[in-house]
C-alpha cells in the first residue's frame, strides 16, 4: 500500500518528467555496460589474457573431473540379485504398482537384454543413472562400432584396437517388453563424436539386434514383460507394473 500509494505521488510531482528520467537511466545503464565489456576485453587482450584464460580451463577441467567422480558406475551383472528381487516383486499379482531403482540394481535388471544389444566384443559393461540419464560405457574392439558408413570412411584405421565407449541418453518404453535407449552423446575413447555421426554408430551396433523401426539414434533395449512403463528422475528408474489380467 505505501509503495503504491508513493508511487503514485512520485508519478504526480513527476510524472511529465519521467520518459527523460527513464532514458538517462537506460543510457547510464547502457554506458556501464559498454565499459564493463571494454574493460574485460582490455583485460584479455592485455598481457594477463593467456593465464586468464588458462586458469579459467584449469576450473572448467577441475569441474568436470568432479563431477565424473561422483557418478556411481555398476557393473551389468546378470546374476545380480537386488534386480532379480526388485522384478520379482514387480511381476507378483498382489506385488507394489512400482519399483524404484538405483544403478545397481537397474544393471541386474538390464544385463541381459543389453548383452544382447552390445558388440560381442564388449567386455567390463557398467551403467549408471544422473538426474534423468542414463550413462552405459564398457570396453569394445573398435572396428565393431565403424560400421560401413559415414564413421569408417571418416576416422578410418584410427579404429583399430580396443578402447572405451560411452553413451549418454534417456530411456522410455515402446512396448511391453521392449525400450528404446535415445543416445543423445556417445565418447570413444575419451573423445565426443560429432551428433550426426551418432546413427551411424549405433546402426553397427545394433546390426544384430531387433530395431523394431526405432529411430535412428535409438537402441531396442529387452526388458521383462512385467514393466508397463519407465521414469528416469532424480537418479533412480522407476518401473511400473503392467496389469495383470
Amino acid at each position: 500500500m505505501v509503495l503504491a500509494v508513493g508511487g503514485v505521488g512520485a508519478y504526480w510531482l513527476y510524472g511529465d518528467r519521467l520518459p527523460s528520467v527513464l532514458s538517462r537511466a537506460a543510457s547510464g545503464a547502457a554506458s556501464r555496460v559498454t565499459d564493463a565489456a571494454t574493460q574485460a576485453s582490455e583485460r584479455l587482450d592485455s598481457n594477463q589474457g593467456a593465464r586468464l584464460a588458462s586458469e579459467n580451463e584449469a576450473a572448467r577441467r577441475a569441474e568436470r573431473a568432479k563431477r565424473e567422480q561422483s557418478i556411481a558406475w555398476a557393473p551389468l551383472s546378470p546374476g545380480g540379485t537386488a534386480g532379480r528381487e526388485a522384478m520379482a516383486r514387480l511381476s507378483r499379482r498382489n506385488g507394489p504398482a512400482y519399483v524404484s531403482l538405483r544403478a545397481p540394481e537397474l544393471a541386474g535388471v538390464l544385463a541381459t537384454g543389453l548383452s544382447k544389444v552390445l558388440p560381442t566384443s564388449a567386455t567390463r559393461p557398467e551403467v549408471a543413472i544422473v538426474d534423468e540419464q542414463l550413462l552405459m560405457r564398457t570396453v569394445v574392439a573398435l572396428r565393431d562400432l565403424a560400421g560401413d558408413g559415414a564413421l569408417r570412411s571418416l576416422l578410418g584405421v584410427a579404429l583399430d584396437g580396443r578402447d572405451s565407449l560411452r553413451l549418454t541418453g534417456t530411456l522410455d518404453l515402446v512396448r511391453p517388453g521392449l525400450a528404446e535407449y535415445r543416445v543423445r552423446e556417445v565418447r570413444i575413447s575419451g573423445i565426443e563424436v560429432p551428433p550426426r555421426l551418432i546413427p551411424s554408430l549405433l546402426a553397427a551396433i545394433r546390426r544384430g539386434a531387433a530395431a523394431d523401426s526405432l529411430p535412428t539414434d535409438a537402441l531396442p533395449i529387452p526388458l521383462p514383460k512385467a514393466v508397463a512403463d519407465i521414469r528416469v528422475a532424480n537418479g533412480k528408474v522407476t518401473l511400473y507394473k503392467a496389469v495383470v489380467p
